[in-house]
C-alpha cells in the first residue's frame, strides 16, 4: 500500500507539472504570433525611416560613414530574464565576447536581461549598464523611452565612437541567428531597408541636411532598438517554445512508465489481497473439518 501512495503521489505530480510545461508552451507560441505581428506592423515605418536617413546623409555628403579607426564600441547584449529557453542567453553572450575579441579596439557592454548579465560577468565582462529586459510587447513599449536614454548616456560618458547591437535575429518559429549588427554611425551600406520607392517623388528638403541629419539619427536609433528588443524577444519565446515541446515530450514519458508502475503495483497488491482472501477461506474450512 506504501507503494502505492507512493506511485499515486508521482502521478499527481507529474500531472501538475505538465500543466505547467504546457501553459508555458502555449503562452510562449502567443508571444511568438504577437511578436511577430508586431514586427510586420514595424517593418513600413522602419523602412521609411531609413530611406529618409538615406537621402540626408547623401544631401550631408556623409553617405561613406563608417566605423571610426579609433575609439571605444558600446555593445548592446540582448538578452533575457527567464531562463527554460534552450541556449537562447548563451549564444548570444558568446557572440559578444567573439565580437570583441574580433574588434580590434576597446568594447563596452551593456546587458539587457539578468541572464546575459549574469552570463557575462561569469565569463569576466563587467557590463557598464544592465538593465532587465522585458518580458511582453507592452514591457517593450513601456520601458524603450528609458532604455533608449539610458543607452545614449552611457554612448556619451563612454566617448564610444560607435554603436554595435549583439542579439538573436528572429528567422522563424523556434529558429534564430545571434548576430551582430553595428548602428551607429549610420552608413549607406547599412541602410539596407531603405528603399527610394517608398516616396512618389523626390522629397523638399527644406531645413538644412545637417539640422535634420540628427534627429534623423535619434529616430533611427529608436526605431532600431525596438526592432531588436522584438526580434529578441520573439526568439527567446520561440527557444521556450521548442524547450517546453521537448520537455512535454519527455513527461508524457514518464507519466506513461509510472503509470505501468502503479498499474503493476496495484495488481499485485489486489491479487495479493485475493490471495489472503483465499487463504483464510481455506484455513476455515479446515479447521470446520478438524471439528
Amino acid at each position: 500500500m506504501a507503494e502505492l501512495r507512493e506511485l499515486e503521489r508521482k502521478l499527481d505530480s507529474i500531472k501538475s507539472l505538465q500543466e505547467v510545461v504546457n501553459a508555458m508552451r502555449n503562452l510562449a507560441a502567443i508571444y511568438v504570433r504577437r511578436a511577430e505581428a508586431a514586427l510586420e506592423a514595424t517593418r513600413p515605418y522602419s523602412e521609411t525611416v531609413e530611406t529618409a536617413l538615406r537621402l540626408v546623409l547623401e544631401r550631408a555628403g556623409a553617405g561613406a560613414a563608417a566605423t571610426p579607426a579609433g575609439g571605444r564600441t558600446l555593445a548592446l547584449v540582448f538578452a533575457g530574464d527567464q531562463g527554460l529557453c534552450g541556449t537562447f542567453n548563451d549564444r548570444v553572450v558568446r557572440a559578444a565576447q567573439a565580437f570583441k575579441q574580433e574588434a580590434g579596439r576597446p568594447v563596452d557592454f551593456v546587458a539587457i536581461g539578468r541572464r546575459g548579465h549574469d552570463l557575462l560577468v561569469m565569463r569576466g565582462e563587467k557590463p557598464v549598464l544592465s538593465v532587465g529586459a522585458p518580458t511582453s510587447l507592452e514591457g517593450i513599449k513601456a520601458q524603450i523611452p528609458e532604455l533608449a536614454a539610458d543607452v545614449f548616456e552611457a554612448y556619451s560618458a563612454g566617448s564610444a565612437t560607435s554603436l554595435c547591437f549583439v542579439y538573436n535575429a528572429y528567422e522563424g518559429m523556434g529558429r534564430f541567428q545571434d548576430t551582430v549588427r553595428q548602428v551607429l554611425p549610420p552608413g549607406l551600406d547599412r541602410l539596407g531597408g531603405g528603399r527610394e520607392d517608398l516616396f512618389q517623388y523626390e522629397p523638399l528638403l527644406d531645413a538644412d541636411p545637417a539640422d535634420l541629419l540628427g534627429q534623423l539619427i535619434e529616430e533611427y536609433f529608436f526605431v532600431q532598438l525596438y526592432r531588436a528588443l522584438i526580434e529578441s524577444h520573439s526568439s527567446e519565446n520561440g527557444a521556450r517554445l521548442l524547450s517546453m515541446t521537448a520537455a512535454s515530450g519527455n513527461i508524457d514519458d514518464r507519466f506513461t512508465e509510472v503509470t505501468k508502475a502503479f498499474q503493476a503495483a496495484r495488481q499485485e497488491t489486489i491479487t495479493g489481497e485475493l490471495l489472503d482472501v483465499v487463504g483464510g477461506a481455506e484455513a476455515l474450512r479446515q479447521e470446520r473439518r478438524g471439528r
